[in-house]
């Protein structure tokens, strides 16, 4: 279980996977154990997975996060987090014996209908490392974590995975850097409003220009220049012309770049806690920027401001080319790895993804959907798990076993003790919503009926199988218009979703046909982790789906793994001659991706939407 932001409870065993994420079950975004009607939800959560394990439950794994608002924690994991200085080691040999924990589970009335169990807390970045490696099918891997922060202020790890066996090598704190993550939320905070908001953030990068004096200030805020001089052959020394003089202001306090710390805030924080650390780089942003030839900038706070567009610009950059460099020092320190495992917040960036896929040094990147913390109660589960517990992986289609991990559609079919609605009564029901629905006599009319109404330039509700893990809707919670016409990606996702300009939409392509219309790592396009670029001479034809800066989150569909999309795609070529489709997550403005009838109905009738499809029942609503 993880009871942090983007909450939720996990179940592994050798059947497969089953994820509940708090935020779709609850209707509140980034939901964690502090907000009201978690503790009989998540005792809720347990009893269900309890019940679909193939086998008694044994071991019970807990994400070591901790807030005094939270009052379902087991009471041993917060003596542990707050008493056990053990825990807190970040190198070493001190680490290996710091990532698990088992704990007593006696006092924690969450679990009491489990019985004999062993209980164990894992360490955050572990969990993200455990999950990335477990998942990915590999044997041998590099693993990486990287976000902005998880507790002790400690933002990533680096582990070697080999068969069953995943050790931790290596720790990064927010003191030290790398600070990537932690930097890019204070500027999405700025600029957009929530630390939340760094997908926004991604997006609006393409909408600026890289500033090339303040590229030294934003990268010496990533990782002080005192880190980059400790260990040269991960991080790049930079040019101290380029920073001398320079400052940052925070309200009324100018902060002059240090050049025995490397940094601006790094020599005033020596003395001060983890937390005040994580605070003064991750919560707030600069106001102002003087650079190393005497120009101030002004730091806004809107997207619509350009001076935010080139500072988001600059920091992607930033972010991107002290990353490569990091993790092409990794490599060589450990040079019989050649596939990456990658997870953590900071996975979520699909262009500085696509950078470390192409920079030649792995054969693979593996990216998992619920890269992000709402991964974590998996990746717990995966971390002290039995072998025999982890799925036999095995074949390219592995990773839909993650992807679609979540809980069938409900209100359509008995789920959670809650009856379904009958097929016969569903008209009726939709009658008084001014809906109706049709049944297809079988699937090939089916999807040529939906096929008919994305031509005829109409927006389709495309609610397949189980809810997919993680941030991305990869076809299963989908909006879905042909990227045929002119307006289709406004009509999406500013008509539809009321979602800003500068957000991409993802085209769908099937697998065979992606290298006809795109270029880049077509490889890694499964599962919308990758961008790739729109080729030259495709640009006008898939205008709609391709984003400012001409790249593209595509994700490439198969007959073995989508066959329903993948032969939707080719009915659709039929009538427009583009077997390209837009995607973007079934869900209204703010709300998360929906998982229930009634809020597919809602979406339905309360906006622009213009049919819901559900293929197993092969039934259509308009």
């Amino acid at each position: 279980m993880h009871f942090g932001h983007d909450a939720g409870a996990a179940l592994t065993d050798a059947a497969g996977y089953r994820v509940i994420e708090a935020e779709r079950r609850l209707g509140l975004r980034h939901v964690c154990g502090g907000n009201g009607g978690f503790p009989q939800a998540a005792a809720e959560w347990l009893a269900e997975l309890r019940q679909r394990a193939a086998s008694p439950v044994t071991r019970i794994a807990v994400a070591d996060w901790y807030t005094p608002m939270c009052q379902v924690l087991p009471p041993a994991l917060v003596e542990l987090v707050n008493d056990d200085a053990r825990w807190t080691a970040t190198g070493g040999t001190g680490l290996a014996d710091a990532v698990t924990r088992v704990i007593k589970p006696l006092d924690w009335p969450l679990a009491a209908g489990f019985g004999d169990i062993t209980l164990t807390a894992v360490r955050h970045h572990y969990a993200h490392a455990a999950l990335a490696y477990y998942t990915s099918g590999a044997r041998k891997a590099l693993v990486l974590a990287l976000d902005g922060t998880g507790n002790y202020a400690e933002c990533g790890m680096v582990c070697l995975g080999d068969g069953d066996q995943l050790t931790p090598v290596m720790s990064f704190t927010n003191r030290t850097g790398p600070r990537f993550g932690l930097v890019y939320e204070a500027l999405a905070r700025r600029v957009h409003g929530s630390q939340f908001d760094t997908g926004k953030l991604l997006g609006l990068t393409a909408t600026g220009e890289t500033d090339g004096s303040l590229l030294p200030v934003l990268r010496a805020m990533l990782v002080p220049q005192s880190t980059r001089r400790a260990s040269p052959d991960l991080y790049e020394r930079l040019d101290e012309d380029h920073l001398t003089g320079t400052a940052l202001r925070y309200a009324d306090s100018w902060w002059e770049y240090d050049p025995d710390s490397g940094g601006y805030l790094d020599a005033g924080l020596a003395d001060s806690s983890d937390d005040d650390v994580v605070h003064s780089f991750g919560s707030v942003f600069p106001d102002e920027i003087r650079t190393a030839d005497g120009r101030t900038v002004q730091v806004g706070t809107s997207p619509d401001e350009r001076v935010c567009r080139d500072l988001a610009a600059t920091l992607q950059t930033a972010v991107e080319h002290d990353l490569i460099r990091l993790v092409t020092g990794i490599s060589r320190r450990f040079p019989s790895y050649t596939t990456l495992c990658y997870a953590g917040g900071c996975a979520l960036n699909i262009t500085a993804n696509s950078r470390l896929a192409e920079c030649g040094q792995f054969t693979r990147v593996s990216v998992p959907t619920c890269c992000d913390d709402s991964g974590i109660a998996l990746g717990a589960a995966l971390a002290v798990a039995d072998p025999a517990d982890r799925p036999a992986l095995t074949g390219r289609s592995d990773w839909a076993s993650l992807a679609y991990a979540g809980p069938p559609l409900e209100g359509l079919d008995a789920e959670d003790g809650h009856p379904p609605v009958p097929l016969d009564d569903l008209p009726r029901r939709l009658a008084g919503l001014g809906l109706t629905a049709r049944r297809p006599a079988d699937d090939e009319d089916f999807l040529q009926s939906v096929a008919d109404l994305l031509a005829d330039r109409r927006c389709v509700a495309w609610l397949e199988g189980g809810l997919e893990t993680g941030p991305r809707a990869l076809g299963h919670r989908s909006l879905l218009v042909s990227a045929h016409w002119n307006g289709a990606r406004r009509y999406v996702s500013q008509t539809i979703k009321h979602r800003e300009w500068f957000r991409p939409v993802a085209p769908i392509c099937p697998e065979e046909l992606a290298d006809q219309y795109f270029t880049g790592p077509l490889d890694h396009t499964e599962t919308m982790l990758f961008a790739v670029r729109v080729r030259p001479d495709r640009a006008r034809r898939l205008a709609e789906a391709r984003h400012i800066d001409g790249t593209a989150r595509l994700q490439t569909v198969r007959p073995d793994t989508q066959p329903l999309l993948h032969r939707l795609c080719h009915a659709l070529a039929a009538r427009t001659q583009l077997p390209v489709l837009i995607n973007t997550s079934a869900n209204g403005g703010g709300r998360p991706i929906l998982n229930h009838l009634d809020e597919a109905l809602e979406l339905l009738t309360e906006t622009e939407l213009d049919a819901v499809a559900l293929p197993e029942h092969r039934l259509i609503i308009q």
